[in-house]
């Protein structure tokens, strides 16, 4: 259940991949808690419309940047917008990543440097960004993946990733903990019922883990988008 305290009143966030699936979610969550919300999207100008009218209908402000993880001024763009706008930053959400992937014998250098750049180096650069702008406890949470401890088939450019971003999580968090009482986390989500999951997930894996999930006997489900909003909002 969402909240309705206002817990995050003026508080800044950037959410990176905000425009539609958890990112939207997580959005619009922080925006119900009171947060002012710039969101990035690289293609869905249209949800990210969408998203940012539903933020300013909550009352608070938001702003949208088009960005792309493999454009390495994205950071400095996505910061200066937050920067001119509100002032300071005081929430990252490191959400936006691809999964695209191949076996390892079809692994080209092109895609290892798409993966890496998205899910590695746009989080490092924009928080390495951010961090002269930083209000009072900033507050920074990265989006990984439970692959990053499964592992998987056909998934080796985005497991090495996303292991990756929760092992650079524990050196940030000290980092900044120290210099600026910042706290810095990693939230690790299974499927989540996404339009993406649904859409390009195929039926039989899609059927198998309606099976997992029944062997399940907490919360026999696939998770949902809020699930995820309201353990980064907390």
């Amino acid at each position: 259940m969402a909240s309705t305290f206002k817990s995050l009143q003026d508080r800044v966030a950037i959410v990176t991949g905000g425009s539609r699936g958890i990112g939207a979610g997580i959005a619009i969550e922080l925006g119900k808690r009171g947060a002012n919300v710039l969101i990035t999207y690289n293609q869905a100008s249209t949800q990210a419309t969408a998203v940012i009218s539903q933020l300013r209908t909550l009352g608070v402000s938001a702003e949208g940047v088009q960005a792309s993880g493999s454009d390495r001024g994205s950071p400095q763009r996505i910061v200066a917008k937050a920067v001119e706008t509100w002032g300071h930053i005081d929430i990252i959400i490191n959400n936006a990543g691809t999964g695209d992937d191949a076996l390892l014998s079809d692994l080209t250098h092109e895609l290892w440097d798409k993966v890496l750049d998205c899910n590695l180096r746009f989080p490092t650069f924009l928080l390495k960004e951010a961090m002269a702008h930083f209000g009072t406890a900033p507050r920074i949470v990265n989006v990984s993946s439970v692959i990053a401890r499964m592992g998987g088939s056909y998934s080796t450019a985005y497991c090495a990733t996303k292991a990756a971003l929760e092992g650079v999580t524990k050196v940030w968090a000290q980092e900044l903990g120290q210099k600026y009482g910042a706290t810095v986390n990693c939230v690790n989500p299974g499927p989540v019922k996404t339009d993406m999951w649904l859409k390009d997930t195929e039926q039989a894996v899609l059927d198998e883990w309606d099976t997992k999930m029944n062997e399940i006997p907490a919360g026999a489900r696939i998770a949902e988008v809020d699930d995820i909003a309201q353990i980064v909002a907390f």
